[in-house]
């Protein structure tokens, strides 16, 4: 599995439990601790966030880093001598 499908499929596990909390709030009718989880759904999506744009950042990075194929065919001139 590539790390852009592992961060999608754990950015929407992490919505789907937020989602399921604030339901669960709802639901129960817990108006004392509705805020407290209403800040925790939030941060599980915060997390969901950073995990997709953590798959971005090495996506892009990996695009840039050379084929090690190239590096040894051709190094760089301080390695040639």
């Amino acid at each position: 599995m590539k790390h852009e499908e592992f961060a999608e499929r754990a950015g929407r596990r992490l919505e789907a439990v937020a989602e399921r909390l604030e339901a669960d709030t709802r639901r129960l009718g817990i108006n004392g601790e509705a805020s407290k989880t209403t800040a925790r759904a939030q941060e599980l999506r915060v997390a969901a966030l950073l995990v997709r744009e953590e798959a971005a950042a090495v996506a892009h990075e990996e695009e840039r880093e050379p084929p090690i194929e190239k590096i040894v065919e051709n190094p760089p001139l301080e390695a040639q001598g």
